[in-house]
C-alpha cells in the first residue's frame, strides 16, 4: 500500500515542478520582452535627441552666420556694434520724419589683391538724398582708384554725403550707412588704439572732416542692418566703379536707379 500511494504523490510533484518551470520561462520571456522594448525606446529617444541636437546646432550656426562684424578694424576693448544681415527677415529703407531729409551712402571695392590683410582693388562710393515722401532729391557717385579698399570707400561716401548736405544747407538730416566700422569711427570718440591701424591712420583726416560736418549741421548717423535697407546707395557705388569718374553729382534720377527708388517708396 505504501508503494502504491507514493506513486501519485511523485507524479503530482513532477507536475508541480513542471508548472513552476513553465511559469519561470513565461516570466523570463516577459522580462526579456520588456527589456527589448525598453532598449528600443531608449534607442528611439537617443535618435530623437540626436536629431533635435543636430537641428539645434544648425539653428545656432544659421543664427551666428547672420551676424556681421568687421573685427579687423574694431577696438576689441569695447563692445562692437553688431547687426543682422537678416536671413529670412529682410530690412527695408524707411523715410525720415516729416520735414527732414535722409542721405544713404555706400562704398564698394572689387578686390584684386591683398595687402597687409586688407583687400584692395577698384573702389568707389555713392549716395542718395531723399525727402520724407521717399522722393529723389539728389545723388552722387565717385571713383577712388584701383588700389583702394572698402573701408576707405565707405568713409568717402559718408564724407561726400555730408558735404552735399552742407552745400544744400540741410540741417538735422539723417545719414545712413551699412558699414559697421565706418559708423563706429565717425560716431566714436578719438581713440589712440584705433589710430594704430594703418588703414585707419590713412583715413583719419576723412574721419575728422565727417565729425566736423556732422556737428556743424546737426546730422544724425544711423547704422542700417544690411544691404536691403541701403540698396539704392549700393547700386550707386557699383555704378561709380563701372563709370570710373572722379565725382559726378546727379540732379535728375539716373535711369538705372529708377526701379529701386520707386520700390523703396512703395514700402
Amino acid at each position: 500500500m505504501g508503494a502504491s500511494e507514493s506513486t501519485p504523490r511523485s507524479n503530482e510533484t513532477k507536475d508541480e515542478e513542471k508548472r513552476k518551470q513553465e511559469n519561470n520561462n513565461s516570466l523570463g520571456d516577459a522580462i526579456a520582452a520588456a527589456t527589448a522594448v525598453a532598449t528600443v525606446a531608449a534607442g528611439a529617444a537617443g535618435v530623437v535627441w540626436g536629431i533635435s541636437k543636430m537641428l539645434s546646432n544648425n539653428t545656432e550656426t544659421e543664427e551666428s552666420s547672420r551676424q556681421v562684424t568687421e573685427p579687423s578694424l574694431l577696438n576689441t576693448s569695447r563692445t562692437p556694434v553688431v547687426y543682422e544681415a537678416a536671413r529670412g527677415r529682410r530690412s527695408f529703407w524707411s523715410p525720415p520724419p516729416p520735414g527732414r531729409f535722409k542721405m544713404n551712402t555706400d562704398g564698394a571695392c572689387h578686390p584684386m589683391r591683398q595687402d597687409g590683410g586688407v583687400q584692395r582693388g577698384p573702389s568707389g562710393y555713392g549716395g542718395i538724398l531723399r525727402d520724407h515722401h521717399g522722393n529723389w532729391v539728389r545723388g552722387f557717385i565717385g571713383f577712388i582708384g584701383d588700389q583702394s579698399d572698402c573701408f576707405t570707400s565707405e568713409l568717402y561716401g559718408i564724407l561726400k554725403g555730408l558735404e552735399l548736405l552742407d552745400k544744400l544747407k540741410l540741417k538735422q538730416a539723417i545719414l545712413e550707412t551699412d558699414s559697421q566700422a565706418a559708423f563706429q569711427f565717425v560716431t566714436g570718440h578719438d581713440d589712440e588704439y584705433l589710430r594704430q591701424k594703418e588703414i585707419v591712420r590713412a583715413s583719419w583726416s576723412i574721419i575728422q572732416k565727417c565729425k566736423q560736418l556732422a556737428e556743424k549741421n546737426g546730422i544724425t548717423f544711423k547704422l542700417v542692418p544690411g544691404k536691403d535697407a541701403n540698396q539704392c546707395a549700393d547700386k550707386l557705388a557699383g555704378m561709380a566703379i563701372l563709370r570710373r569718374s572722379a565725382y559726378v553729382e546727379f540732379k535728375d534720377l539716373p535711369q538705372e536707379l529708377k526701379y529701386l527708388v520707386e520700390k523703396d517708396g512703395q514700402l
